[in-house]
């Protein structure tokens, strides 16, 4: 398969992830007292992203973020790549052994009070496209490997 062929799914991919994050630091802004990220809000980021869809300037701003993102790694020198695998190999992954639920925010502003529905919502929520479909999937398999419940 052609890099060429697949770089716009990639490049879409990376748009509604780099979309969540910002919803994600929104939720961590709002309901963390010293505004770091927690795995739940992260979640919360991705299951927003997933069922809300993006207005125009949202999606303009976060395509151009992939393709910055896909251009700087274009012109990666393969020595670097090789090195960042290197590193992250060394990481130590530590998963839970004991399954908890996903807080949810508290906050009553639109995105939070959203997150909450989409998150009320998840079970039934049914995939609209093949990228959203490969989203949801990626949001289950980190879910199950954190033992994470929605």
């Amino acid at each position: 398969m052609d890099i060429e062929s697949v770089k716009p799914l990639i490049q879409a991919f990376l748009a509604q992830i780099e979309s969540a994050m910002k919803i994600s630091e929104v939720l961590a802004d709002h309901n963390s007292p010293n505004k770091e990220i927690t795995p739940d809000q992260i979640i919360g980021g991705l299951v927003y992203r997933l069922m809300v869809p993006m207005n125009n300037e949202e999606m303009t701003e976060s395509l151009t973020s992939a393709k910055q993102i896909l251009d700087k790694l274009d012109h990666t020198d393969s020595e670097e790549s090789e090195e960042s695998e290197e590193d992250y190999d060394e990481i130590h992954e530590c998963y839970p052994t004991e399954s908890r639920k996903v807080k949810h925010p508290q906050c009553n502003c639109h995105i939070c009070s959203k997150v909450r529905i989409c998150f009320l919502n998840y079970k039934n929520y049914e995939s609209t496209d093949p990228l959203a479909d490969k989203f949801r999937n990626a949001i289950n398999h980190t879910c199950e490997q954190h033992k994470l419940l929605l």
